[in-house]
């Protein structure tokens, strides 16, 4: 990277240090591609997969250009398609992470609100319809149904071919933020079981909690923490609670987040966990 980001030279010695490496990286891209494109020669799908994170680059290429270059609109969609599988339950957040990681490294923008971004499009402005007015021309589309590579790991994909994706699940991912409602006043029978862990349980106890009627919690995870928390929540007039099928499952009913601040000090302890969402 020092190595590219150095003022070009009229001898050629900028990259002298680095040419085996581009070499290498040029090469073996090209040896993928062309092993690709001789599987799939009538691009019966597989060759989609060269287009990893086109399909939202382009979207955003086509509204930045000639700001924002090709393959920084592309790194863009690369992580935004792996936030796509991630939400759609085929990719670990992990992963997304690493990718974040990598192109960073690299001085590519990982993101629409990038502060280089913002700075060379002068903060230019678009919509999520805009975006997927662009999106709906991409050439892997089947109709208008949308196709998008999904990973499903590092390497991996989930089919050798671009995947069909709704435009309701699209539109989440490229907003910047979503807007929850009440669901409707008819009373729902829920049954919560979170993983063994004190944090989410704790969570689960103030989701509960926060909402009206009768939430009943299975696999709790008995501890000093949700123990604190289900104290505070009761002295806060928060929720009641009780107990069924000896102990196993934990019925809490939520007074819809009406919480009253007590007289007396809520003792805390050490938990860490219910301290900090009940101070925040």
């Amino acid at each position: 990277m020092l190595a590219i980001q150095t003022p070009p030279r009229t001898d050629g010695s900028r990259l002298s240090n680095v040419r085996s490496v581009i070499k290498d990286l040029v090469l073996g891209s090209v040896r993928v591609k062309a092993h690709v494109v001789s599987e799939d020669e009538r691009e019966g799908g597989l060759r989609n997969l060269l287009n990893f994170g086109h399909s939202i680059g382009h979207a955003f290429e086509g509204i930045l250009t000639p700001q924002i270059l090709h393959g920084e609109c592309v790194s863009i969609g690369m992580v935004l398609e792996a936030a796509l599988a991630r939400y759609l339950g085929k990719l670990d957040g992990a992963v997304v992470s690493r990718l974040v990681k990598c192109l960073s490294s690299y001085g590519l923008p990982t993101s629409p609100r990038d502060p280089v971004v913002q700075r060379r499009s002068a903060g230019r402005s678009y919509t999520v319809d805009q975006l997927l007015s662009v999106m709906s021309v991409d050439k892997k589309n089947i109709g208008k149904q949308k196709r998008v590579v999904l990973l499903d790991g590092i390497g991996k994909i989930i089919e050798r071919q671009a995947s069909e994706v709704l435009d309701r699940d699209i539109r989440v991912i490229l907003s910047s933020g979503i807007l929850v409602r009440p669901l409707p006043s008819t009373p729902l029978k829920v049954s919560c079981t979170p993983p063994g862990s004190k944090s989410i349980s704790n969570r689960a106890l103030v989701l509960a909690a926060l909402g009206k009627g009768e939430c009943r919690i299975k696999n709790l995870l008995h501890s000093d923490d949700t123990e604190v928390m289900l104290n505070a929540l009761v002295k806060m007039n928060g929720a009641s609670f009780s107990w069924e099928e000896g102990g196993k499952v934990l019925v809490v009913r939520g007074n819809e987040g009406r919480l009253e601040a007590d007289g007396e000090e809520l003792y805390l302890g050490n938990a860490g966990t219910a301290s900090r969402f009940l101070t925040t």
